[in-house]
C-alpha cells in the first residue's frame, strides 16, 4: 500500500504534461469546454490505519460525500467540499430496558467507534481521452467518537443514542484518482486518499464496560490516528450553465 501512492501520485505527474504536449503538438485545444460548474458525488470507503493506529484498530469502513465547484471553463481547478464517516470498530449486545425481576423486554444496544470529518480545499484535474485523473488537498476538522443507542446494525440509532467519549481537532488531508464517465453525465470515481488526524484520544472496540453502579469505565487509547483511505463512488453534475 505505501508503494501504491507513490506510483499513482507519479503516474499522475507524467501523465499531465504528456497530454498538454499532445495538444500542443496538434495545435489545437482537445479538451472539451466544461458546462457543468456544480458535481455532487458519493463513494464507499475502506480505510486502512498506519502507524500506532494499526495497532489498535483494524480495517475500517464508512462512505463520504463531496460537492466540488469548477472554477474555470475546462474544469481544470475546482473546489472541493467533502464529509464522510470511517466505523473502525463495532459491537452489539442484548439488555433490559428496565431493572426488574424478569427481563420482559429485551433490546439489542449497540456501540459504534468511527471518525467523522469535514474538510475543504482546492482540486486540480486533467483530461486523459475517456478518463479524468485529479488530485486533491483538503483542511479542516475531525472527530473521533464513540456512541452507544438502540438498534443492532452497524450503526446505533442516533435519535436513541449517547456520546460515550470524543475527541475532536483539526485534520488534512489529500487525495488522487482517476474517473470515467458512463452515460448521462455520472462518472464511476477510482481513488485513494491519506488522512491526517494527528494525535487524539479514542476508545476501541470494547472500551466501554458497564460498572456495577451505573457508571462507564472506559479504557481510552492515544496514539497518532492517521490513514489511508480507498474509495469507489459515483459523481454526477448538479446545475448546468446556461447555453448561449
Amino acid at each position: 500500500m505505501r508503494s501504491f501512492v507513490p506510483t499513482l501520485l507519479a503516474l499522475l505527474l507524467y501523465a499531465v504534461p504528456a497530454a498538454a504536449q499532445r495538444d500542443t503538438s496538434t495545435g489545437a485545444d482537445s479538451t472539451p469546454p466544461a458546462s457543468l460548474r456544480w458535481h455532487v458525488g458519493v463513494a464507499a470507503d475502506m480505510g486502512l490505519p498506519t502507524g500506532d493506529f494499526r495497532h489498535n484498530v483494524g480495517h475500517a469502513g464508512g462512505a463520504h460525500a463531496h460537492l466540488r465547484l469548477r472554477l474555470d471553463e475546462y474544469g481544470i481547478f475546482s473546489l472541493r467540499l467533502e464529509g464522510g464517516y470511517l466505523n473502525y470498530g463495532h459491537e452489539s449486545q442484548r439488555t433490559c430496558v428496565a431493572a426488574t425481576p424478569g427481563c420482559r423486554v429485551a433490546v439489542s444496544v449497540s456501540t459504534a467507534n468511527g471518525i467523522l470529518s469535514l474538510g475543504l480545499g482546492p482540486e486540480i484535474s486533467w483530461p486523459l481521452g475517456r478518463f479524468r485523473t485529479y488530485g486533491h488537498a483538503l483542511v479542516g476538522m475531525s472527530r473521533l467518537v464513540t456512541v452507544s443507542g438502540l438498534g443492532g446494525g452497524l450503526l446505533p440509532d442516533f435519535i436513541a443514542a449517547d456520546e460515550n467519549f470524543g475527541d475532536g481537532g483539526f485534520t488534512w488531508s489529500t487525495g488522487a484518482g482517476v474517473s470515467l464517465p458512463i452515460r448521462s453525465g455520472f462518472a464511476v470515481d477510482l481513488g485513494v486518499s491519506y488522512q491526517g488526524h494527528g494525535r487524539r484520544d479514542y476508545l476501541i472496540k470494547g472500551g466501554v464496560t458497564d460498572n456495577p453502579d451505573g457508571t462507564l469505565a472506559l479504557d481510552v487509547k492515544r496514539s497518532t490516528a492517521n490513514l489511508f483511505a480507498i474509495r469507489l463512488g459515483v459523481s454526477t453534475p448538479l446545475i448546468r450553465k446556461k447555453k448561449t
